[in-house]
């Protein structure tokens, strides 16, 4: 179900303020989840283009009996284990995460934070026909996509009344990484050059529409998974932001994805659990981080990328 938030009375508040390389006349809405990275993606938005709804997608009733049933799982001693061993080890890693959260997303200390002047629809549903109607009353030209459950019908049967279409975010580099976690199972598989952010058009695939622009996530000395987690989401929103600019003035790449790469889902056998991150962590500390810093301009080069610095791919 969706509840409807009246927009406030500060349209003239600094959050809503177009700034520089804006394109106020695009009125645009953000489909996402309700988290940190998110809400910097919905103030940035609001500040480059004419932001005129907001969906915030909350867990659905069966993601929360999902955790129950990851619960269960631990009633395997060996996976109680891992859990344990996961809870005890990660904190240092995840500081360093948090204070480079504290320095890309809340800048002065500030939490990101919604227009009050925006309309904001909550819901559980994503697809749901509140959602719907919240885009057929608003009526934008473009829709930008970040951290929901798949897109299906009805949404995407709107997609031929937005004149720019709708453009997702995926943390993870396509066509070589679609699903979820991506970023953290190619470090698991030893592929850091595979460690990116792609931003396409959604079709009824998962991650697989075409390509506007995509990049790897710039690795650095000192780095843990936590670290490059949240570089990723910050690289992502910019280059999320420059795709949908380029698209509004028609000088946007559209590339079809050339191969289907790896699906990361719990269907295809990759189903996330917090032991992983820690793994990841060690390999990372444990020399793949400095053999592919080592040899980065090699391994980079084999490659490619869609975009302003990636060509038409």
């Amino acid at each position: 179900m969706g509840s409807l938030h009246a927009p406030g009375s500060d349209p003239g508040s600094p959050e809503s303020a177009p700034s520089g390389g804006s394109t106020p006349s695009t009125r645009v809405v953000v489909l996402c989840c309700d988290g940190l990275y998110q809400r910097w993606l919905v103030q940035r938005a609001s500040q480059m283009f004419d932001l005129v709804g907001v969906v915030l997608q909350h867990p659905p009733a069966s993601a929360r009996q999902g955790r129950l049933a990851r619960l269960k799982r631990y009633r395997d001693p060996s996976a109680l284990l891992r859990q344990i061993q996961a809870r005890r080890a990660l904190p240092p890693f995840e500081r360093l995460g948090r204070a480079l959260q504290d320095r890309l997303f809340r800048p002065q200390g500030k939490e990101p934070s919604i227009p009050p002047s925006v309309p904001l629809l909550h819901t559980d549903a994503i697809n749901g026909p509140e959602t719907v109607a919240f885009l057929e009353r608003l009526a934008p030209d473009l829709v930008l996509v970040n951290g929901t459950q798949l897109l299906r019908e009805p949404v995407l049967a709107l997609k031929p009344l937005l004149r720019h279409g709708i453009l997702n975010l995926h943390t993870g580099l396509s066509p070589y990484s679609r699903g979820a976690n991506c970023n953290l199972y190619m470090i698991l598989e030893g592929h850091p050059e595979l460690v990116g952010v792609t931003v396409h058009h959604i079709d009824p695939g998962i991650d697989s529409g075409d390509i506007i622009r995509s990049a790897q996530v710039p690795l650095q000395p000192g780095d843990n998974f936590e670290t490059i987690d949240v570089r990723s989401f910050h690289v992502g929103i910019e280059l999320l932001l420059a795709g949908a600019r380029e698209l509004v003035e028609g000088r946007a790449a559209r590339v079809p994805q050339w191969e289907k790469g790896k699906l990361f889902l719990q269907r295809t056998g990759y189903r996330y659990e917090p032991w992983q991150r820690l793994e990841a962590n060690r390999r990372l500390e444990g020399g793949l981080l400095a053999e592919y810093l080592a040899d980065r301009e090699a391994r980079d080069a084999a490659v490619r990328l869609v975009g302003a610095n990636g060509g038409q791919g």
